[in-house]
């Protein structure tokens, strides 16, 4: 009995080895370069897929830069920095209101799902996840539907005016989707 419990950990802890030398060997390329290549089976390398070069991940770029947010009759509520975050594969939004509130969110286009998404988190603790997403247009529509609440959903539709302006609009739905209220409908200007 010794002898096949001594053969049976023997053996496990040669399994153990080699798959510990086969995952430090795959993975020894790839630690800490977004261009580093990783080696197949046949000793080729390839290099990891890059984010530039996909035209879907760059369709919100043009909310990126440095702006001034005021509703639609000039009223300033907030300023607000876009940034490309992520090695080009995400879009970093930096949100300071007039009233002092602060807000963070990361948007990205989700290659598995085809969709973009939106994970918002403001400093109240509020917190708001858009899983799902169209493109309308030139505009690009974020959906928000609360789990609690079976027909609320959130529409936040974003779309460039020009190259200096881009119009968020946020909606509200109680009822499914059949009718929408406006909860707010900001205008973005490029700063200088």
């Amino acid at each position: 009995m010794r002898k096949k419990l001594s053969l049976a950990i023997a053996v496990f802890a040669l399994f153990s080895a080699k798959r510990g030398f086969a995952q430090a060997s795959s993975s020894s390329g790839s630690a800490s370069s977004g261009s580093a290549s990783s080696s197949s089976a046949s000793g080729t390398s390839k290099l990891a897929p890059s984010c530039a070069d996909d035209a879907e991940r760059h369709r919100f770029d043009f909310w990126i830069g440095a702006w001034d947010v005021k509703t639609e009759d000039g009223t300033h509520v907030g300023d607000s920095l876009i940034e490309s975050a992520s090695n080009g594969c995400a879009v970093l939004e930096n949100w300071t209101g007039a009233r002092g509130g602060t807000g963070k969110s990361r948007n990205s286009y989700n290659p598995r799902l085809k969709q973009w998404q939106q994970f918002w988190i403001g400093s109240d603790g509020d917190v708001h996840e858009y899983r799902e997403s169209q493109a309308d247009g030139k505009s690009l529509v974020f959906f928000w539907k609360p789990p609690a609440a079976t027909q609320t959903i959130i529409r936040l539709t974003f779309t460039p005016i020009d190259k200096d302006t881009v119009r968020q609009h946020s909606e509200l739905s109680a009822d499914g989707g059949k009718t929408w209220k406006t909860e707010y409908d900001f205008y973005y200007h490029r700063k200088a």
